[in-house]
């Protein structure tokens, strides 16, 4: 048996914090004895650590990077894990530089989406990768961003895909498609990643091809400039009647259920819960091609690849899809299901994890 510490920023309701508060649970039903670390107080996945008797620890006094470390190490000298997990570049950082001061764990530090641009900060993340045991991207598109860039790290890096619970995430027993609106979903934080102003252009100009449909985008909305702006051209584009943002819900599978198609429009994305959980949902799927997308879904088998800086291949796409006969998004549907029960193992997932510990 090992004691393992999960650490994260916060717990709260997006897909790193799903993916790691499950592992925590994996690995407990493993045999390990197993805690998680947060420092910042988004809770959501907090209920479902408790009801599977996996340990968690709340830093108190950890409100800038420097208490940050000095609660850490503080915890940790308690704690005395024999591997910790880090997901999130803040406290991968953190667990690095303890390392590079000499404490002693097995350290796995966790890429948790695809760099776009080798900053200043990108920089000192991965110079303090080198005190790392193992570097785990969730694509392959960020492997390829680490060998290509940090070629010394490359002996450290094993990729490790997400997983879906297949048995959770299933779907709707509903007999056939809706005839008069087709249920569009969209699932992530308004954020710029999420290239929500295109896909507004796309939906403005697929409205005026064809009639009976909507878009339900659920997410996180940091009520800043970029939301307001989202809003706006919603407003400005005449399609409030079409377009409805919705607060991030805690019945997504229920979403997922009463939707129809899926969309995923990011400029970038690492290995996307949501695109995977549409999947296993049994949805046909429109979504950019980008990083690891096109490896996830089959193009023209379970759904449509666009290019994400195109608002006209995206609405043709969209339009493509809507025109669909119902008995080919049925069949795309099933096709959805398939690919993601064999893809996204939950016993792969932890096996690999298991093999690094």
């Amino acid at each position: 048996m090992k004691r393992i510490l999960c650490l994260i920023e916060n717990i709260g309701p997006s897909g790193a914090e799903r993916q790691l508060t499950n592992l925590a649970v994996l690995l407990k039903r493993k045999g390990h004895e197993v805690e998680v670390a947060y420092y910042v107080r988004k809770e959501f996945y907090l209920p479902f650590l408790q009801e599977n008797g996996v340990g968690h620890c709340f830093l108190k006094n950890a409100s800038n990077p420097i208490k940050r470390f000095f609660a850490l190490k503080k915890h940790i000298r308690d704690y005395q894990p024999d591997t910790i997990i880090s997901y999130s570049a803040s406290p991968s950082m953190i667990v690095c530089l303890l390392k590079l001061l000499g404490a002693k764990f097995n350290l796995i530090v966790s890429e948790r989406n695809t760099t776009q641009k080798n900053d200043r900060r990108v920089k000192s993340r991965f110079f303090l990768y080198k005190w790392a045991n193992h570097i785990v991207p969730n694509s392959q598109s960020q492997g390829a961003f680490i060998d290509k860039n940090y070629p010394n790290l490359s002996p450290k890096v094993k990729v490790i895909t997400n997983y879906v619970d297949t048995d959770l995430f299933v779907p709707s027993k509903k007999e056939s498609f809706a005839h008069d609106e087709l249920r569009i979903i969209c699932v992530g934080r308004l954020a710029p990643q999420k290239n929500i102003p295109v896909f507004i252009e796309s939906v403005a100009m697929l409205k005026e091809r064809v009639c009976h449909f909507r878009i339900d985008w659920y997410g996180q909305d940091f009520k800043n400039e970029y939301s307001q702006l989202c809003y706006n051209m919603i407003k400005k584009n005449g399609i409030e009647d079409v377009f409805s943002f919705h607060p991030q819900s805690s019945e997504i599978i229920q979403r997922y259920q009463e939707s129809d198609i899926f969309c995923l429009p990011s400029l970038y994305e690492g290995f996307p819960n949501v695109l995977c959980e549409a999947m296993c949902c049994g949805l046909p799927v429109l979504c950019s091609n980008v990083c690891d997308n096109p490896r996830i879904m089959q193009d023209d088998t379970n759904g449509f690849l666009f290019d994400p800086n195109s608002v006209e291949d995206m609405a043709n796409k969209m339009e493509k899809m809507i025109k669909l006969p119902e008995e080919e998004r049925r069949i795309m549907a099933t096709k959805s299901r398939e690919i993601a029960v064999g893809m996204f193992s939950s016993e792969t997932f932890v096996g690999k994890y298991l093999e690094l510990l």
